[in-house]
């Protein structure tokens, strides 16, 4: 359909683009965006080829012996400027383009992937770090499930993991695990590297009275410092505050690093706000009436749901069972050695927890960061609680890679009893337990819609067979086989029913269009 673009006239081009059908554009947008990239591949590899025209030309006619040092370093630099002048882009931009395509020679299947338009430049550029990063796995160890003792080298393993419905981050995070799985030290080498090399904070002027703040630390640092800004801003506004959440972030940094005079107040203008004293006490822990009305008012910004077997769209909240430990609400500080000091400004909210396997086979987690190396996670026992993964994740094992061509599960039960005869305790409860909203959580890291990267944290848990709330002995239960985490926006796309989810026994999700038959299949963890 693209064929009917001329690609030099652009008036005609969008009036030709704006009269198309839905499903003319559904067929023609992938096939201009591959196009694109394309493009783009190609600009990456001739920028390239132009710095080492001039690197070269630079050297030339140089004795051997001079050829060293700053020599080179200045050669380098020269190519590097010469791309940003003739493409118009940054230098830092030119020198990521020289590296990828560089990177990119060693690695012939994601180079052929690349140039093909199947991928992004970002991506393709997580892609050959991962496998440069991993050239050295032994991918026949065994730590390393039936996909990869098949014979498969640790760039088919990216590549595998890069062809699936997910976003860059979520990439980048499965690719780590994955090394991580295979060569824990290779990692802990990586960590020691970025920490003497890359590691800073740097606070530079920015224009209008501002300054910049850029920071790379230990993901524990940004994880405590994520947690309790969060909190923070939980604690002292509510809803009908009209400043961005962004402008909330910076004064909720400030006053957890105690910069004087900086405090966050809700500034909703409201005399009965719930947040400045009226009706809650210190931890904001009482409901009144204008809570209930301000929840009332946030539900009524989202569209109804039309499917008649699932009435409305709920956010699952935990039901706190006494003794049964949550993973997403770790214990409070008197519960856990904490060595933050004066900056712990909400000490009931969440601090550090690490998820570990006690056999050793699965890739421990930080919450609210992702994989982390068993050195590390022994490093923060000190200061995170530690839970360990459920049993049904254990037994699933490190799911290194699931290959589209092995042999795959059958569908869950669809009856949504999850393999259940007799229903087990909390099954016919719509909301799970605080235990199982765990396990799911575990199981299933991120939202299970296509190309979503939301934290599983973050999102309703969605009964793949809709519960019964009338008979809920006949409906789905509230059983690990029938539950899904999807963000709230994708929660209610399910329920359009456009694309219609099948959900089988390893977890995968198989998403189908009801209008054009297409597939897209999802993976946990």
């Amino acid at each position: 359909m693209s064929s009917v673009l001329t690609f030099t006239d652009p008036d005609a081009d969008a009036a030709a683009i704006t009269s198309m059908s839905r499903d003319e554009l559904t067929e023609t947008g992938p096939d201009l965006l591959r196009q694109s990239r394309k493009n783009e591949d190609r600009t990456v590899l001739a920028a390239a080829a132009l710095a080492e025209r001039v690197f070269h030309e630079h050297l030339a006619g140089r004795p051997e012996s001079g050829v060293w040092g700053s020599v080179i370093e200045r050669a380098e630099r020269l190519g590097r400027a010469e791309v940003s002048l003739q493409f118009k882009v940054s230098r830092s931009k030119a020198g990521s383009w020289v590296a990828l395509a560089d990177l990119l020679e060693k690695f012939p299947l994601i180079r052929a992937a690349y140039l093909n338009g199947e991928l992004s430049t970002n991506r393709a550029s997580i892609m050959a770090r991962a496998a440069q990063r991993g050239g050295d796995v032994d991918t026949d160890s065994d730590s390393v499930d039936d996909g990869a003792e098949s014979g498969m080298t640790f760039e088919e393993i990216v590549l595998d993991y890069g062809s699936r419905a997910t976003t860059d981050p979520v990439l980048s995070q499965q690719l780590d695990a994955a090394l991580i799985s295979m060569n824990p030290d290779s990692v802990i080498e990586d960590r020691d590297t970025i920490t003497d090399l890359v590691g800073n904070v740097t606070i530079t002027p920015d224009v209008a009275g501002h300054s910049a703040l850029d920071a790379v630390v230990p993901a524990h640092y940004g994880v405590f410092l994520t947690t309790q800004i969060n909190a923070l801003i939980d604690e002292r506004t509510c809803r009908q505050d009209p400043r961005r959440v962004g402008s909330l972030r910076v004064i909720a940094l400030g006053e957890i690093t105690g910069v004087p005079r900086a405090r966050l107040d809700c500034e909703c203008g409201q005399d009965d706000c719930p947040k400045r004293g009226g009706g809650t006490d210190s931890n904001g822990s009482a409901e009144t009436p204008a809570d209930a009305d301000d929840a009332a008012a946030w539900d009524d910004l989202l569209p109804e749901p039309i499917d008649a077997d699932a009435p409305e769209v709920e956010l699952v909240e935990p039901v706190v069972e006494p003794d049964v430990p949550d993973p997403m609400n770790p214990p409070t500080p008197d519960e856990v050695p904490v060595a933050f000091g004066r900056a712990l400004v909400i000490p009931g909210a969440p601090v550090l927890t690490v998820v570990t396997d006690p056999d050793g086979v699965l890739v421990p987690r930080l919450q609210g960061y992702g994989p982390i190396d068993p050195d590390y996670a022994t490093t923060l026992a000190d200061v995170a609680k530690t839970i360990h993964y459920p049993e049904s994740v254990r037994t699933a094992g490190p799911l290194i890679p699931q290959i589209a061509d092995r042999a795959q599960a059958p569908p869950a039960d669809p009856t949504g009893h999850g393999g259940h005869n007799v229903p087990p305790p909390g099954a016919l409860t719509y909301a799970p337990s605080a235990k199982l909203r765990a396990e799911v959580l575990a199981n299933d890291v991120w939202c299970r819609f296509p190309f979503c990267g939301m934290p599983s944290h973050l999102c309703d848990l969605d009964h793949w067979q809709p519960f019964n709330h009338t008979d809920p002995e006949a409906g789905g239960w509230t059983v690990l086989g029938d539950l899904i985490p999807l963000y709230r926006a994708d929660h209610q796309r399910k329920h359009l029913a456009e694309w219609v989810p099948t959900l089988f026994l390893d977890r995968r999700v198989e998403w189908r269009s009801r209008r054009t038959g297409q597939v897209i299949v999802t993976y946990p963890r």
